[in-house]
């Protein structure tokens, strides 16, 4: 976005919900106005909406303070999705080739085409067709090629019987999607952009001077810790905890007898206060001192790092060089050195990040904390752009939801539709392949008719980039006819028996052996055929079938000479011969 635009973005947690309206600026960014504000009840477990109305509500609540403060009309909103939604999963695909055919690029982008399908087959265990309508694809990379199991770095114009490729996809749930905007769509707001949390707390943490250094970022908040890990330069895997603040909380009520906003309360006052003081559900009114409250919920405190370790671990195979923590819950006592005594780290290799540490953000300065590094990540990200795009299509006229980090192309939304990819590139006819005296031959088979595809009425290839509100016509793909060959295309001169015949050139089919049965060089090869050629034997009296030779209308004497000499009906013709045969008249 230019200098000077805004967005209104939207952090809606587990326990509260956040709302700031960002501005660009020359040198960084400005938050012109923010609110908080806490759900009335649980609303929320685990990041996920569970009560759209009482979110609404809040969102909604937000909306028109923020709206009232600035004088304007809020319209369209940034979010995010929870960690815990993404899903990430390795997929593979094969296909049998030809070993005389060279390897071409419709084969690479159908053998793609499958591994996507084949990804988020494995996240539902349905068809792709009905998994697509269950998740939206945010991204795939390619990991490793493979011909015939060997590793390659490109297949293009390699022959072998086999190819297959390894990808790594990522997937958002559709229902986490379309519960968010089912809270906007109440709040009379359309969806400005979508990011993932973790995406978004690293945007304004893991600066790009960071990146490659091996830094795993947790943002604890009150249902969940969501985990993001850079090395080499870009942010390479994410992950999820389901436990955080709230775990803590539930410790505190379970123990001491309180509601669950009362449990909070007491939770956060360890913070600040050396003494406690509380009512539990019976009306008894307590007065506890805080580090007696700690100490009894430091066993929840290390389940909570152990399982954020354990996780960072499991993502990045080894420690990382340093852990940053964000989130409300990260402020819990003793958990930070708790992370870093499970990743076997220095105690000053794991910090909290908060909002006073993000220099290139003024404005609104009592939004501060690591509670606020997510929401500012959030308007960040929409600000750059970095989001997630949402757009719709349609496909046959049937409407498709698309979600992606860039551009999504026509084969994505062909997919979405649940049209499969052999639809789209249809499959080449298979090679005919054949022996002929131990020498391997090859017919190819006709190329697949590729689907006929449009945009908006104007031609498109399967990689197009489609916009919002394109319209999408599909043909599908035809099937090339598999190689055909007759015997009679492969004689050659090497096997005919050529002979001259009164001053005239005869070219003699072979003897042709096909699978051991004798056939006529009229037949059709059959797959994978061993045929034998070889040049026929024959004699003088064969002739006879081959030229024009009446005997019963001659008188005399028939002479009948090979290359000059004298011969019989029995003698021998060979390769080269050249016979003469004619009446000779006996004088009477």
């Amino acid at each position: 976005m230019e200098i000077g635009q805004e967005v209104f973005a939207l952090d809606i947690g587990t326990r509260t919900v956040v709302g700031l309206v960002v501005r660009k600026r020359e040198n960084g960014y400005e938050i012109i106005a923010h609110n908080v504000l806490e759900h009335k009840g649980r609303a929320m477990y685990d990041g996920q909406i569970h009560d759209v109305e009482a979110v609404a509500k809040s969102v909604r609540q937000i909306k028109e303070s923020l709206e009232k403060k600035l004088g304007k009309k809020l319209e369209k909103a940034a979010v995010a999705a929870a960690g815990r939604a993404l899903y990430t999963v390795e997929a593979v695909a094969g296909k049998a080739m030809s070993p005389f055919v060279e390897i071409t690029q419709q084969d690479i982008e159908r053998l793609k085409a499958d591994a996507l399908a084949n990804a988020i087959k494995s996240l539902s265990g349905k068809s792709a067709a009905e998994s697509f309508s269950d998740y939206h694809c945010v991204g795939y990379s390619i990991i490793k090629w493979y011909l015939e199991d060997e590793e390659l770095d490109n297949l293009i114009g390699q022959k072998g019987r086999s190819i297959s490729v390894k990808i790594i996809a990522t997937f958002l749930p559709r229902s986490v999607v379309e519960s968010l905007l089912t809270v906007l769509r109440r709040c009379d707001l359309e969806l400005f952009s979508i990011t993932l949390e973790p995406i978004a707390a690293g945007s304004v943490v893991i600066l790009p001077g960071m990146k490659k250094l091996n830094i795993a970022l947790v943002d604890i908040g009150a249902g969940t810790s969501d985990i993001a890990i850079s090395k080499e330069g870009s942010i390479f895997a994410y992950g999820m905890v389901p436990l955080a603040g709230d775990e803590i909380t539930e410790k505190i009520c379970e123990t001491y007898l309180l509601d669950f906003g009362e449990g909070e309360r007491v939770k956060r006052e360890l913070l600040a206060m050396k003494k406690v003081l509380f009512q539990d559900i019976l009306g008894q009114n307590h007065e506890l001192d805080a580090e007696d409250i700690l100490e009894m919920i430091k066993t929840s405190t290390y389940q909570l790092s152990s399982e954020i370790a354990r996780k960072i671990m499991s993502l990045n195979g080894k420690a990382p060089a340093a852990v940053i923590c964000v989130g409300g819950g990260s402020l819990l006592p003793g958990l930070a050195e708790s992370i870093a005594a499970q990743l076997e780290l220095p105690k000053e290799r794991v910090g909290i990040r908060t909002r006073e540490s993000i220099t290139f953000i003024s404005g609104e300065e009592e939004l501060s904390g690591p509670f606020a590094v997510t929401p500012l990540g959030i308007a960040v990200n929409a600000l750059e752009g970095t989001t997630l795009s949402f757009i719709n299509v349609k496909v046959n006229d049937a409407t498709v939801n698309l979600l992606g980090q860039d551009r999504p192309t026509v084969l994505k939304a062909l997919l979405y539709a649940g049209i499969t990819p052999s639809l789209v590139y249809g499959m080449p006819g298979m090679a005919l392949t054949f022996k002929i005296n131990g020498e391997i031959n090859v017919v190819k088979g006709k190329m697949a008719k590729p689907a006929i595809i449009t945009v908006n009425g104007k031609k498109a290839e399967p990689d197009s980039m489609i916009s919002d509100g394109d319209l999408i016509k599909f043909e599908p793909a035809a099937d090339g006819e598999p190689g055909k060959a007759k015997i009679k295309d492969f004689i050659s001169d090497a096997y005919r028996l050529k002979i001259k015949v009164n001053g005239h050139d005869f070219s003699i089919d072979p003897d042709i052996i096909m699978n051991g049965k004798s056939v006529s060089p009229e037949e059709d090869i059959v797959d994978n055929a061993s045929i034998v050629m070889k040049p026929k034997d024959i004699i003088i009296s064969d002739i006879f079938n081959i030229i024009d030779f009446k005997p019963e209308s001659m008188a005399g004497k028939i002479v009948i000479k090979i290359n000059g000499n004298e011969a019989g009906f029995a003698s021998t013709v060979k390769n080269g011969d050249e016979v003469e045969i004619y009446w000779k008249n006996i004088p009477s």
